[in-house]
């Protein structure tokens, strides 16, 4: 039995989530625990062999996985949306890595939109946004290091986090990439390896949400970049969303916020 608690958020995953949770009790090495936060699901979830948290409201996936973190104990803690899908070998893979150096605090692989394309394989800061590397791109094709990691699909070391893994206040929306930005300031090293080892169906988060999903996509870029310095640069931001304005992908209102809002 290895030391690794998994979690899952779900809202009304249904099949989407069966699939995921049994590609966790598939692995090659199982998991200590698997716990499922029902963030406020209109149907109650029904799921043998994994314990649920339910809330009656959407308190955000930020909050949501942190309420399942006080109830593990592990020593790593994997992070797992619900619209993955994991190869039998994908725990062991990760933990493998972990185990090679006590300074590295995450671990992903790449990860598969499908069976020929990359969803993302980490994440970039390079131009002074925010990417998934390799979004799109063929599998295979080479791509260039990672900064940080996704929490999509990561194994996190729980002597890194702490009594928190992310900041509540993000609600959704690049939480993961302030996480990377709080490691590295720690010393602690992130890294992605270059095998493909799960897959991403594709998130129904942003229907939830709602007209909510772009501002907080929006807002919580600028709040890393005024977070961490030299994470993210607020010029490139700025000339990003403009661009983004046009097609109706940003939100002004979110803008605004990232950039005045009290932190």
């Amino acid at each position: 039995m290895s030391d690794v608690d998994v979690i899952v958020l779900d809202i009304d995953g249904g099949a989407m989530l069966r699939d995921c949770i049994d590609s966790i009790k598939n692995q090659s090495v199982a998991s200590r625990d698997v716990i499922v936060f029902d963030n406020g699901s209109d149907t109650r979830l029904q799921l043998a062999g994994v314990r649920i948290i339910r809330s009656e409201t959407n308190v955000g996936f930020a909050a949501g996985v942190n309420a399942a973190y006080r109830q593990t104990t592990a020593g790593y803690v994997a992070l797992v949306n619900n619209d993955v899908i994991l190869d039998r070998d994908w725990l062991v893979t990760v933990k493998k890595a972990l185990d090679r150096d006590v300074r590295i605090a995450a671990v992903q692989t790449v990860i598969r939109r499908d069976e020929q394309t990359v969803d993302g394989a980490g994440i970039d800061i390079s131009d002074g946004t925010f990417r998934q590397i390799g979004h799109g791109l063929q599998l295979g094709v080479p791509l260039p290091s990672a900064w940080g990691v996704s929490a999509t699909a990561a194994l996190y070391r729980r002597a890194a986090l702490g009594d928190r893994v992310f900041d509540e206040r993000f609600f959704a929306y690049y939480e993961d990439v302030e996480l990377s930005a709080r490691l590295h300031a720690g010393e602690w090293r992130t890294i992605v390896l270059p095998v493909a080892k799960a897959t991403h169906r594709g998130s129904a988060s942003a229907s939830l949400l709602g007209r909510d999903a772009q501002r907080l996509r929006t807002r919580n870029r600028y709040w890393v970049a005024r977070m961490h310095r030299g994470v993210g640069r607020i010029g490139s931001l700025l000339l990003e969303d403009a661009k983004l304005l046009l097609r109706g992908r940003s939100s002004l209102r979110g803008m605004i916020e990232g950039m005045c809002s009290r932190l």
